[in-house]
């Protein structure tokens, strides 16, 4: 089965609809998806429901950001998007990333920058650094995305803010408390050797973790062997994905994708 179970929309920092992504995959002869949008889940039943109509297996998703000592990134699958409770969980969860927005904006306008948030969620439902980024350089405050990150987004950026996030133990006990499962995205971008990776994934394994990202694009074929590996001896799923948002960021949608073994197939009913 030729799966990509990490796409962005634009309902965050991607740049296509929920229903365009799902028309390139089926036209580029993927059999699965799943968009999982920054800290969002507002393009998924639009998404589900036009997969059903052309023929595509579906996976409902979100990537949410956490804290540890560091960011991590945490795949969300098969959560119940129609509770109540959900809405209300999930609309605090994006408010996090909102503050955070707020005073990046702020610290921005400090340096002669002026971003309008206001217009920026107007064309996407979840604001982040990226969609920022990308009105800067329209703005023309720098030449690339890249320099944008460097000068002032990024982790050493005179921009940068770090505001109050979920741990990665309080998204798995979301994931788990509206019927889904918690993955740990791309952790070769944690920077964690072999052994401080498995010192940081146990934890999360006793507190209910679901699965780790182990084909990841950019990783190469010794990384998705390790990660597969410690999947497997953690009775853990192992997914993978594209990243894809536009044709800069992650890979085009498409160009590769992985195939699930029987275990992930289970539990994410694929």
């Amino acid at each position: 089965m030729k799966t990509d179970l990490h796409i962005h929309s634009n309902c965050s920092d991607g740049i296509f609809s929920p229903e365009a992504i799902v028309d390139m995959a089926k036209a580029r002869g993927l059999e699965c998806i799943a968009i999982t949008d920054h800290d969002t889940f507002d393009g998924v039943l639009r998404a589900k429901a036009h997969a059903e109509e052309v023929g595509l297996k579906y996976v409902v998703g979100a990537e949410l950001s956490a804290v540890a000592d560091r960011e991590v990134h945490m795949l969300v699958y098969n959560v119940d998007v129609n509770s109540y409770e959900f809405k209300q969980t999930i609309a605090q969860i994006a408010d996090l990333r909102n503050q955070r927005n707020i005073a990046i904006v702020s610290k921005l306008a400090e340096h002669g920058i002026e971003i309008n948030l206001d217009e920026l969620k107007r064309s996407c439902i979840s604001v982040g650094r990226a969609v920022i980024a990308r009105e800067m350089v329209r703005k023309g405050y720098c030449n690339s995305v890249a320099e944008v990150f460097e000068k002032y987004l990024g982790n050493e950026g005179s921009c940068f803010v770090q505001t109050k996030r979920l741990t990665p133990i309080e998204v798995i006990h979301f994931a788990l408390r509206f019927g889904g499962i918690a993955v740990i995205a791309h952790p070769k971008k944690l920077h964690f050797n072999e052994q401080e990776f498995e010192q940081f994934l146990q934890p999360l394994v006793k507190a209910g973790l679901g699965g780790i990202e182990a084909n990841y694009f950019t990783h190469t074929i010794a990384e998705r062997n390790y990660y597969g590996r410690i999947a497997k001896k953690y009775k853990l799923i192992s997914t993978g994905g594209s990243d894809f948002h536009d044709y800069v960021h992650g890979i085009d949608l498409g160009s590769k994708s992985f195939s699930p073994n029987g275990y992930t197939r289970t539990i994410l009913g694929i």
